[in-house]
């Protein structure tokens, strides 16, 4: 059985920040669960590109509101505390704040994350 206590992994390489969002890694590879598991805040005035070809991921909000536009088609979801979004073929998105409140999620990944990842240029995670 795991058993992680947040304040633990805070500092650590399982505390990765990039410009506009901080994400504590709950879950990673060496787990051995076959997925990870994140709590990420996207911060307020953020606009992130995202485009995981290497993942896919499932993002439940816990608190704050956003919006994710699905890059392809333009259409543009609302998030808020008890909407979950999957970008589950891989969708090339864009996920913003709206309001003075980051926008708190719990993010699924597979395959999972080493935990120290951060965005490439396009938007992804590297598979490693």
């Amino acid at each position: 059985m795991i058993i992680t206590d947040r304040k633990d992994l805070e500092t650590t390489p399982r505390d990765a920040r990039g410009l506009g969002w901080e994400s504590l890694r709950l879950l990673v590879k060496s787990d051995g669960m076959g997925f990870s598991m994140t709590d990420t805040r996207i911060l307020p005035g953020a606009v992130l590109n995202l485009h995981y070809k290497n993942h896919i991921e499932a993002c439940y909000c816990l608190s704050g509101e956003g919006e994710v536009t699905v890059t392809e088609t333009g259409a543009t979801h609302r998030i808020a505390p008890g909407i979950l979004y999957a970008p589950d073929q891989h969708d090339q998105h864009e996920v913003r704040v709206v309001g003075d409140e980051p926008v708190r999620l719990i993010c699924v990944f597979s395959p999972a994350l080493q935990g120290d990842e951060v965005h490439q240029p396009d938007g992804s995670y590297a598979l490693r």
